[in-house]
């Protein structure tokens, strides 16, 4: 046989047929290929989801030119300012949300003939731009900039951070030789205040308390409170380049690194600041402001009566006593210090005037009481001309308001957890807060204290402040004389006779995310239930996917 020749087989018969020749699964039908079932395409567009959460999408952004306002310093922005002040600089700082506030408190400064002398400390780059194309000079960013998320949760280690600067900043500017009046920006001037400073203290300042004092009363620190040091308001200050104001900035710098910030106890810069007063009597010259020209938002907004004894000296009206953003304008625009309403023009910042309301995108925002949000994707007829792109509108009005309910007899149904938990929680902050308090206005101060404390703790859930009227009528009913301390059983009658559920009120942020997150599982039970082909899907798979997608929206759009 030739190397080139196959030997000729012959074909094998039935009976010797290898059995293993036959496929196992020949009679069973083909699988498709597992990564294109349903449960797989899920999973994968659920991965995609979490992917896109990560890593956000969009086509790839171009680094915008250099700002020269970057390499802006301190130095060259107080220089500007002083340049119009003689010398004399006024002193805010902000971030983007607070820009409404600002615009308000500008134009009440540039009708008493000083907005020149404004420099705004802006905490963010895009304030820094945004101040400065409308009204070039006036923004400076002193770094390192705060963190724009951290820096504005009320109570965080980011908002101590962000308050902490202040003194800094002061101290900064008086070393370069300037004298600098500071406000916050929840203020309105109805007069010039510098013809109040009088004489030639280190440091000029105005009482926190509601207590009335006569018009002569006299000018020197008050003397210390229940809590051991003075109530004196940080958010106006005015400091002469002198080495008591210094002294005293120093220690205010000291006394904030000595009580730092602590899930237990979440620090601001006006304890700090009270205690520094404290700690330099005798070191530093201080002018205590009269009460009739620098009155606090506890008395000018909830006296009417001495608001009525003491009209035309009111010169500089906080809006503080008070927390929430639309509260606070809310009560600007019920006594007509709401000016941006009909007065934007009259701003430096050149600012439109806004038909429509904030978008409540859910980032709550604090700075001395002013709860904010942050203002992104607004309809195009809320931004401004020119170059300062988003306009800040008009503040929402739409939280909420839960009423009591009563029942077919008219008597009140008992109350919710909210309102139980609000007054266990005045029960166990009363050694704390309340005990020591001896007169009304100590103990109309720590309620205010204690329900700020408690609105920070649940976010969006928020109570009001009940009237002063209501809650000293409740104070002299169970402590008449109200001479001695106020015992723990007096003061949880007059809690549970204050706390009533028509005073408290829901978020819309919040109640979007609870729509979105507890609705989407909610729908895409149903869609499985109503779609043919979808009922052979487990309930265990649909739902945290409906969730995850859920999430993922929330976060998306800021909500969460």
């Amino acid at each position: 046989m030739s190397l080139h020749q196959r030997p000729h087989q012959k074909p094998l018969g039935a009976d010797s047929l290898p059995v293993s020749a036959a496929p196992a699964n020949a009679g069973l039908p083909s699988r498709p290929f597992p990564l294109l079932t349903l449960p797989y395409l899920f999973s994968l567009l659920a991965l995609l989801l979490l992917l896109a959460l990560l890593f956000p999408w969009g086509p790839p952004r171009h680094s915008a030119p250099a700002s020269p306002w970057r390499s802006y310093t301190l130095q060259d922005a107080a220089a500007f300012a002083a340049a119009a002040g003689n010398g004399t600089i006024i002193l805010a700082a902000v971030s983007g949300p607070y820009l409404p506030f600002l615009s308000n408190w500008l134009i009440s400064v540039r009708r008493a003939g000083r907005a020149d002398q404004v420099l705004v400390i802006a905490e963010d780059y895009e304030t820094l731009e945004r101040i400065n194309a409308a009204w070039p000079g006036h923004a400076v960013l002193v770094p390192p900039a705060p963190d724009a998320q951290a820096a504005h949760k009320f109570g965080s280690q980011g908002f101590f951070n962000f308050t902490s600067r202040r003194p800094r900043h002061l101290l900064q500017i008086l070393e370069l030789g300037y004298a600098v009046m500071y406000n916050d920006v929840d203020m309105v001037w109805l007069a010039d205040p510098f013809p109040y400073m009088v004489g030639t203290h280190d440091v000029y300042f105005m009482d926190d308390m509601t207590d009335v004092k006569p018009l002569d009363h006299s000018h020197a620190l008050p003397p210390p409170g229940k809590k051991g040091r003075p109530y004196i308001c940080s958010c106006m200050i005015y400091l002469q380049p002198t080495e008591g104001a210094k002294l005293l900035l120093r220690k205010w710098i000291e006394e904030l690194k000595e009580q730092p910030w602590s899930k237990k106890v979440k620090s601001n810069d006006q304890p700090a600041f009270n205690w520094a007063l404290l700690k330099t009597v005798g070191q530093v010259d201080v002018y205590l402001l009269p009460q009739s020209a620098f009155p606090t938002g506890g008395l000018y907004f909830k006296n009417k009566t001495w608001v009525k004894e003491t009209k035309g000296k009111h010169v500089i009206i906080h809006n503080n006593y008070i927390t929430g953003f639309e509260k606070k304008i809310k009560r600007f625009r019920d006594h007509k210090l709401w000016l941006v309403d009909e007065h934007s023009d009259e701003s430096p910042l050149d600012l439109i005037e806004t038909p429509g309301s904030y978008s409540n995108t859910g980032i709550s925002l604090h700075l001395s009481g002013i709860e904010m949000y942050s203002y992104e994707n607004q309809p195009s007829h809320l931004r401004r001309r020119g170059s300062m792109g988003q306009v800040v509108a008009k503040a929402k009005q739409g939280a909420e308001q839960t009423t009591q309910k009563t029942d077919k007899d008219g008597k009140v149904v008992p109350k919710p957890s909210e309102a139980k938990e609000l007054i266990n929680f005045m029960g166990k902050n009363y050694e704390t807060k309340v005990q020591s308090a001896k007169t009304f206005d100590e103990f109309y101060h720590a309620i205010y204290e204690l329900i700020e404390m408690f609105c920070e703790e649940r976010g969006q859930l928020q109570y009001k402040m009940p009237s002063k009227k209501r809650l000293e009528d409740a104070y002299k009913a169970v402590h008449p004389n109200g001479t001695a301390n106020l015992s723990k059983t007096d003061f949880m009658k007059i809690t549970e006779s204050i706390i009533t559920m028509d005073s408290f009120t829901f978020g819309k942020a919040a109640l979007d995310v609870l729509v979105v997150l507890f609705g989407a599982p909610v729908c895409a039970l149903l869609a499985k239930r109503i779609i043919p082909g979808l009922k052979s899907f487990s309930d265990d798979m649909v739902i945290p996917l409906a969730t995850s997608g859920a999430v993922v929206y929330l976060a998306k759009t800021n909500k969460l």
